[in-house]
């Protein structure tokens, strides 16, 4: 018996020595965790943070991918299983809060701000200020019909939008706030069908001439492969989901170096160059850690 425990607690101390070696990077520093949605976008995020931390600091950055959606991806940073990721700001109008702490606003300002505080205090960490880029639905038909009828908002398209079949994902016929139904009331005009599909069959559809008009997120990398405008939303309907990159704040209390690189970060990429970055990928085929490279090293991040 005695034989017995010392081998078992022998086998702990491996078990135990084994996991401590996977928080120390080759140069020394730590192995910090970045959690990622199935989005092409929080994936390439992740790979320009651990270009920039492996480049900047002796640090490491071990990603995880296909988190099935944000609310995981927070959950693994509230648990330490994550010590960053990326979020978007309209996430606190998605049920998380009761109704009496959030307010719900369109107004980029005072979402950014609310998703800061509230997600901010409730898993403690740090939502920093937008990326630059916007992933949220929107509008958008041909570049050519755009062009050829002078339209650049949802509005100049209430014209011609009884004679349109729009094709959108299912769920935003049916969704509160920012559906089908609220546009129409904010915009004051339907279409002459508005068809509910699965996404890769919508851009098909308004590729072959099937659809006129479709619901796209921003930045969809189909929008540049199918040479689609998105128009601007004047009336301001939808609900504004900026990136931002979160940490968690014992993460950046500690490791100040860390913390700056985040910092830099802030306003750095535009819904263009995030969109031209996961056509690369999306459409391409092309690998994300490769992509990212190619854009740090273009702005300069790195050599």
């Amino acid at each position: 018996m005695k034989r017995f425990i010392n081998s078992s607690v022998f086998a702990l101390l491996i078990i135990l020595l084994a996991a401590c070696g996977t928080s120390a990077s080759s140069e020394g520093g730590e192995v910090f965790e970045y959690g990622a949605q199935k989005n092409t976008d929080p994936k390439i995020m992740g790979q320009i943070l651990k270009l920039l931390v492996e480049d900047q600091t002796d640090h490491e950055v071990n990603i995880t991918e296909d988190m099935p959606a944000s609310p995981q991806v927070m959950g693994g940073i509230d648990r330490g299983d994550f010590d960053f990721a990326t979020l978007y700001s309209g996430e606190v109008y998605n049920n998380h809060f009761d109704e009496d702490q959030v307010e719900y606003s369109t107004d980029p300002e005072a979402t950014l701000e609310q998703a800061q505080e509230l997600f901010g205090e409730r898993y403690d960490m740090k939502w920093y200020d937008s990326i630059g880029f916007i992933n949220q639905y929107s509008i958008a038909v041909k570049e050519d019909f755009a062009a050829d009828n002078n339209i650049t908002t949802m509005t100049d398209l209430g014209e011609y939008a009884n004679n349109m079949i729009l094709g959108t994902d299912n769920s935003w016929i049916e969704r509160d706030n920012d559906g089908y139904e609220g546009y129409q009331e904010a915009y004051g005009y339907s279409f002459e069908e508005a068809r509910g599909m699965d996404v890769a069959l919508m851009y098909e559809g308004i590729a072959n001439d099937e659809l006129d008009v479709v619901t796209a997120y921003t930045v969809d990398p189909q929008i540049i492969e199918y040479d689609l405008k998105i128009l601007e939303d004047d009336q301001k309907f939808f609900p504004p989901y900026e990136a931002s990159l979160v940490a968690r704040n014992e993460v950046i209390d500690e490791y100040p170096e860390v913390a700056d690189i985040l910092d830099s970060l802030v306003g750095s990429i535009s819904t263009e160059e995030m969109t031209q970055m996961m056509h690369e990928v999306d459409i391409n085929k092309r690998d994300a850690a490769e992509v990212a490279k190619e854009f740090a090293t273009e702005k300069g991040w790195i050599e």
